[in-house]
């Protein structure tokens, strides 16, 4: 006999509230049957646990039913019981089981609930519906992939456009937090929302990129979108020359000159005292300045290491095509 394989993956249920002897409780998300396997007379469901409260810690215990009508929460108790469940793990990690007995030919529908350690039971999981036929055929990538910095320094919205598959059940978000490096899905269980917002971008990283795939209802997941990259190191694209203080200043003392340094530039880079008579008395290095707000010191002295004279002068910031300058004046 050889095994046959199939996926199946559907909407998550959210967490619901219910009132329990007078106390308002929240009950843990139902867990989603994820996929399933089967030979000629089994089948092997997985899911992504649900934990103690929402999605945070474990669950107590799973009961799984199935039934050869449409399961709900009202003909749950007639549905047949499944023995020999898995004690739950941590929120977010898979588990299975193995279904033997049943007859093929004969469509089956599963599925699962979740409780807690103070007796609160989830809602109904997802309905898995397995009738022994096989889809391979995944979705088409998501589309118009996009995403922007947003609300804390570090946090990351990313969009995408709804997918239009008949049997689509969701979408899972994949992180790439260095250039070059490797994409890892961020997302635990499959997302219904066209968006996510990501917190938990590293503090150590300048850049990061995203990519989106879709899932259908038989777990086939879909290629990888476009890539999308969002950047936490300032850009800057020109040059700027602002205005020196104190001005005027003493000839006695020095001067500090605010620039702007572009993120990229090539080619020889200068700040240059120039005179009344056109003559230029200083020239400052601007070459190996770090990228962004800057203050270029002058001390009042002329090449030669000596005072300039009373005056006027202008200082220029020559650097390739860019030509910019700001009046000073020197005082006794």
């Amino acid at each position: 006999m050889s095994a046959r394989h199939f996926s199946v993956r559907l909407r998550r249920l959210r967490a619901r509230l219910v009132l329990v002897g007078g106390a308002l409780l929240l009950l843990g998300l139902a867990p989603v049957v994820a996929n399933a396997q089967a030979a000629v007379d089994t089948v092997i469901l997985v899911w992504t646990a649900t934990g103690d409260d929402g999605n945070v810690g474990t669950a107590t215990a799973y009961e799984m039913r199935y039934a050869s009508f449409a399961i709900n929460d009202a003909n749950w108790p007639t549905a047949t019981l499944v023995n020999g469940l898995p004690a739950p793990t941590p929120s977010g990690t898979r588990q299975q089981l193995v279904v033997r007995g049943l007859t093929r030919g004969q469509t089956y529908w599963f599925g699962i609930k979740a409780v807690d350690d103070n007796s609160n039971w989830s809602g109904l999981s997802n309905v898995l519906r397995w009738d022994w036929v096989l889809d391979t055929t995944a979705p088409q990538a998501p589309l118009g992939l996009t995403a922007q910095r947003e609300g804390g320094a570090r946090d990351v919205r990313v969009t995408w456009t709804a997918s239009s598959e008949p049997d689509l059940a969701g979408y899972a978000v994949y992180r790439r937090d260095t250039p070059g490096g490797s994409f890892q899905r961020i997302t635990g269980a499959t997302m219904t929302s066209t968006q996510l917002l990501d917190t938990t971008v590293p503090s150590g990283s300048d850049a990061v990129s995203y990519q989106v795939t879709a899932t259908d209802q038989s777990g086939n997941e879909s290629a990888r979108s476009a890539v999308v990259s969002v950047s936490f190191v300032a850009t800057f694209s020109n040059w700027e020359l602002q205005s020196v203080y104190p001005n005027p200043s003493r000839v006695s003392g020095g001067l500090s000159m605010p620039v702007l340094v572009p993120t990229t530039h090539s080619g020889r880079a200068t700040i240059e005292i120039v005179d009344s008579g056109r003559h230029t008395v200083r020239r400052i290095d601007l070459n190996g300045l770090t990228p962004g707000p800057q203050t270029i010191q002058w001390d009042g002295l002329n090449d030669s290491g000596r005072p300039v004279s009373p005056g006027v002068f202008t200082a220029w910031l020559i650097a390739g095509d860019t030509r910019l300058s700001v009046k000073l004046v020197r005082v006794p």
